[in-house]
């Protein structure tokens, strides 16, 4: 795709383009302990998800599978939505070589293709950043929630503006290079003409994400900065990782009122 045909092309059809091509590499991970990976997040989530009353939820934005999977060890049941088909063709491949009878869904996290009121938990991991409208997508969670139900986001503080974040992001750009396990699709050839068009893209620290879901209506909002997970990206990624993502990820998680109704 030559860089006019990018520039002229629709926001969406550039972030599902990028994520076909960058699906076979994203299905890799960034890490080889891939069992003790599963067992951290799973720690991670644990609190938030064992109420006896959560047994049903959507992976909004669910890529290769990763969160369904591991959801699905915990016992709930999932269903997979993604835009990209060529994530969800990678993640049924997954799913069928581990076994698992997890529903896959084609379709647009900003205007989602189920009833209201009818999952339990919501989750979403590495996805509102690049949302063009988060904001509708955030309604659009919350509206497919039942009253009384859990709103879990996993993202990443990537473009952090501190000077010190900013030297690591360039050095790790540098030494990915010469990296096998670099990123084969240029990123920036993809994101940077749609930056400004992406509320969240520049702004995805956890502050800003929690005043997001607070704008939004989003009940009981709290803020887990996952140590743990952090921790184990530090000890068991290679240097270029760690120089860009150190301590980034975070997790913003709330409820919908029990007395909202169904719209």
């Amino acid at each position: 795709m030559k860089r006019q045909d990018i520039e002229q092309t629709d926001p969406k059809k550039i972030i599902a383009g990028y994520w076909d091509l960058r699906s076979r590499s994203y299905s890799k991970g960034v890490t080889d302990s891939r069992d003790e990976e599963m067992e951290i997040w799973k720690r991670c989530l644990a609190p938030f998800i064992t109420d006896i009353g959560l047994r049903k939820a959507l992976d909004v934005g669910s890529g290769t599978g990763f969160l369904s999977s591991l959801l699905d060890d915990m016992g709930i049941d999932v269903i997979c939505l993604d835009l990209s088909r060529g994530m969800l063709a990678l993640a049924r491949e997954a799913l069928l070589q581990e076994r698992r009878d997890l529903d896959l869904f084609q379709g647009d996290a900003e205007a989602l293709p189920f009833r209201s009121s009818c999952f339990d938990i919501v989750v979403s991991r590495h996805l509102l950043w690049t949302l063009p409208d988060p904001v509708k997508a955030l309604a659009e969670w919350m509206r497919v929630l039942r009253p009384g139900g859990r709103l879990l986001v996993i993202d990443g503080n990537w473009f952090d503006p501190a000077v010190r974040k900013r030297l690591g992001r360039g050095l790790s750009g540098i030494l990915a290079n010469f990296s096998k396990s670099r990123n084969p699709v240029p990123f920036h050839r993809f994101y940077d003409p749609i930056g400004q068009e992406l509320p969240l893209y520049s702004a995805c620290g956890p502050e800003r994400y929690l005043a997001f879901f607070e704008d939004a209506g989003v009940k009981n909002v709290t803020l887990d900065r996952l140590s743990e997970a952090n921790r184990f990206y530090k000890s068991h990624t290679s240097l270029s990782y760690r120089l860009a993502n150190a301590n980034a990820l975070f997790l913003v998680t709330g409820e919908k009122g029990e007395q909202e109704t169904k719209s």
